[in-house]
């Protein structure tokens, strides 16, 4: 299980080497103003996505599902960079505190909402974990949690396991 750590870990870092000279490269080159061909089609798109994932939310938090964890996450992110997207696109235009108010009243809150939801399932989890397996004292915090790795708590052997094998 080392392994997949390590790849996860090699793989993320790559993306960052990655990111930051492009990030760079696109800060230097972009044109200041910029007319989308398709700008309906990108926002009535983005916007269907959300409705699709808060859709999955919601009948996963009904039926109490886990996987309403990633649903979460992913309704989150989806909130956060539609407010981001929302506000820098509006600067300057007559819009603009609409978006602002829209953004600061109702995407960031619900997205903090999401992320809290995701953050107390994910918890709950750990917990769960560290009782199933025997584990000593409370859980550790999400910090500390292992996630890729298995066992996340290895128990000590049984009393008899250790006298038996002359210990």
């Amino acid at each position: 299980m080392r392994m997949i750590n390590r790849r996860v870990a090699t793989l993320a870092a790559a993306a960052v080497l990655f990111m930051i000279p492009w990030m760079i490269y696109l800060g230097a080159t972009l044109p200041r103003r910029y007319d989308a061909q398709h700008w309906r089609l990108l926002w009535v798109g983005f916007d269907t996505f959300e409705v699709v994932v808060l859709a999955h939310v919601a009948w996963s938090a009904w039926f109490r599902r886990q996987v309403t964890l990633v649903g979460a996450i992913v309704a989150a992110t989806l909130l956060v960079s539609d407010a981001w997207f929302d506000v820098v696109t509006s600067f300057g235009n007559r819009d603009e505190w609409l978006t602002l108010f829209t953004a600061l009243a109702g995407e960031l809150p619900l997205a903090l909402f999401f992320f809290w939801i995701a953050r107390r399932i994910l918890t709950r989890m750990v917990a769960a974990v560290h009782a199933a397996q025997g584990a000593p004292g409370p859980p550790p915090p999400l910090r500390e949690a292992r996630v890729l790795t298995q066992p996340v708590f290895a128990p000590p052997a049984p009393v008899a396991a250790r006298v038996e094998g002359g210990g």
